[in-house]
C-alpha cells in the first residue's frame, strides 16, 4: 500500500522489506535517486575495522554483468553523475540524471548494491587506494585532528569512536572472504530505504523499483548497536604543527530527541555563522582565529555539540577561555529575544534553500528515514523551529551545556599554556 505522507510525498514498503519514498516534482526536469544501506563505520567488527568503508569502494568497481568502465560510460552516456559515501550509521549511494535517464539509474544502482563482483584484482586495486586515503586523511591536521577528538569523545572506545576509513593494519589484512560475508549480511532490501526525487509518478516508480529489487531480504540479523556514553576530560595529542587545532564537546540530543530544535537554535547562537557570539568575538573583535565555529551532530541513540577552532599554539587557552565564557553566559543568562528570532530566521532560510534541489530533498527524506526518524513536511519543520522559545531554550542549556560534561582535546605543540589548560603539568 503506497501512504502519502504530505503532498507530493509518498511512502511504502515492498514484500522484501525495502522502503520507498517518492516525492514527485512536477515542475523538474531532473531526478535524484539515493539508496541507503543501514551499515555504517560503527557497525565494523574490531577486527575489520574500516570493512564498511572498504566495501563502499568496492561495489563501484562493477557488478556480474556491468565492469567498472561500462558503468562510467552509461552515466556519462544520460548527462549524470553517481556517488557514494559512508557514515557512522549508514552508506550512501546516489546518482543524480536529466529525467530521461531514470529507468537506467535505477537499473545501475540496484545492480551496484545487489549484485557486487568483488573481483579479488579489484580489492587488491582498490586497498592501495583507500591505503593512500588514510595517508592523506592523516597529512591533514584538521581532519587527523577530528579523529583524535572523536577517538577520545565517547566512553570505552565505542565504535563511535573510530575513523569511517579505518587504519591501515585491517586494511591491509581484509579478504574477499570477509567483504563478501558482509555483503551479504547487510545488503539485503530490509536493511535498505530507497529515495526518488524528481519529474516522476509514484506509482509508476514504485513498480519499476519492484521489478529490479530481490523480491525478500535473505537475512534477518541486521546491525546490532548499544547506545554511547560520552566521556569528559582534556587531553594534547602533541603534534608539530603551525596551528592548534582544538574540539570542546558537550553532549547533544539524539536525532528523535524533540529538543534537537532548541539545540539547533542555541547552536547558531554561540558558533553557527557570521553572526554568532564566538564568531563575532573571537574572530571578529580580537582576531584569534581564522576558523571558529560550532555544529551538532545527532545520532540514532545519542548526540554531540562539538566547537571547533583553528588557531595559534599561544592563543589556544585564550580562546578556550572565551568559549567557556560564552557556554556559561549561555546557560547562566539564556539568549536574547533578538537573537532568538535571528537564529530562527537564519535556520529556516536555510532549509527552504536547500529545497530548491533534489538532491536535497532527497537527502532529507532519506536521512530521516534511515535513522528511524519521523518524517516531517517541510512546513512542518519549519513551524517546528518557528516554535522554539525562549524557554526551550533555557531547558537545553540546562540539559547540555554542562561543565562537568566537556570534553576537550587540543592537537598542536606542547605549550605551558596548553599543559596547564589540559592538567598534563
Amino acid at each position: 500500500m503506497i501512504e502519502a505522507l504530505y503532498e507530493g510525498v509518498f511512502s511504502t514498503t515492498l514484500n522484501s522489506g525495502l522502503q520507498v519514498l517518492v516525492e514527485e516534482v512536477p515542475t523538474s526536469r531532473s531526478v535524484s535517486v539515493g539508496i541507503w544501506v543501514k551499515v555504517g563505520s560503527r557497525d565494523d567488527l574490531d577486527s575489520l575495522f574500516g570493512l564498511t568503508h572498504f566495501l563502499e569502494h568496492l561495489l563501484f568497481k562493477g557488478t556480474f554483468t556491468r565492469d567498472a568502465r561500462r558503468i562510467a560510460q552509461e552515466i556519462d552516456g544520460v548527462g549524470g553523475h553517481l556517488n557514494a559515501a559512508t557514515g557512522k550509521e549508514s552508506t550512501f549511494y546516489y546518482a543524480e540524471v536529466p529525467v530521461d535517464g531514470l529507468h537506467l539509474v535505477l537499473e545501475i544502482l540496484t545492480d551496484l548494491v545487489q549484485h557486487p563482483a568483488l573481483d579479488p584484482k579489484e580489492l587488491e586495486r582498490e586497498r592501495g587506494v583507500i591505503l593512500e586515503e588514510i595517508s592523506s586523511h592523516q597529512d591533514d591536521p584538521e581532519q587527523h585532528a577530528y579523529d583524535l577528538f572523536n577517538a577520545d569523545l565517547w566512553e570505552e572506545s565505542h565504535p563511535l569512536s573510530r575513523s569511517v576509513l579505518g587504519d591501515r593494519s585491517t586494511i591491509k589484512e581484509v579478504t574477499r572472504e570477509e567483504v563478501a560475508g558482509y555483503h551479504r549480511r547487510f545488503y539485503q532490501p530490509g536493511n535498505m530505504v530507497l529515495v526518488i526525487c524528481g519529474a516522476i509518478d509514484a506509482k509508476r516508480v514504485i513498480t519499476l523499483v519492484e521489478q529490479l529489487f530481490d523480491p525478500f531480504s535473505v537475512s534477518s540479523g541486521f546491525s546490532r548497536r548499544s547506545p554511547p556514553s560520552m566521556r569528559s576530560g582534556r587531553t594534547l595529542h602533541e603534534r608539530e604543527t603551525e596551528q592548534s587545532h582544538l574540539y570542546l564537546g558537550l553532549p547533544g540530543t539524539n536525532a528523535s530527541d524533540d529538543d534537537r530544535f532548541a539545540l539547533e537554535v542555541a547552536n547558531t547562537v554561540l558558533g553557527d555563522g557570521m553572526s554568532s557570539r564566538l564568531f563575532r568575538i573571537i574572530r571578529e573583535e580580537r582576531g584569534l582565529a581564522y576558523a571558529i565555529t560550532s555544529s551538532v551532530t545527532l545520532y540514532s541513540d545519542a548526540g554531540s555539540w562539538v566547537v571547533y577552532a583553528g588557531v595559534a599554539p599561544e592563543n589556544v587557552a585564550e580562546v578556550v577561555k572565551i568559549t567557556l565564557t560564552e557556554l556559561n553566559r549561555l546557560r547562566g543568562e539564556g539568549i536574547s529575544p533578538d537573537e532568538l528570532s535571528l537564529a530562527k530566521a537564519k535556520l529556516q532560510g536555510h532549509l527552504i534553500l536547500n529545497l530548491e534541489t533534489n538532491a536535497n530533498r532527497m537527502a532529507r527524506l532519506g536521512s530521516a528515514a534511515v535513522i528511524g526518524r519521523e518524517i516531517l513536511s517541510p512546513d512542518e519543520l519549519i513551524g517546528r523551529v518557528g516554535a522554539v522559545s525562549l524557554e526551550d531554550i533555557a531547558r537545553v542549556l540546562a540539559r547540555f551545556a554542562r561543565p562537568d560534561a566537556l570534553n576537550l582535546a587540543v592537537v598542536g605543540p606542547r605549550t605551558a599554556d596548553v599543559e596547564k589548560l589540559c592538567e598534563l603539568g
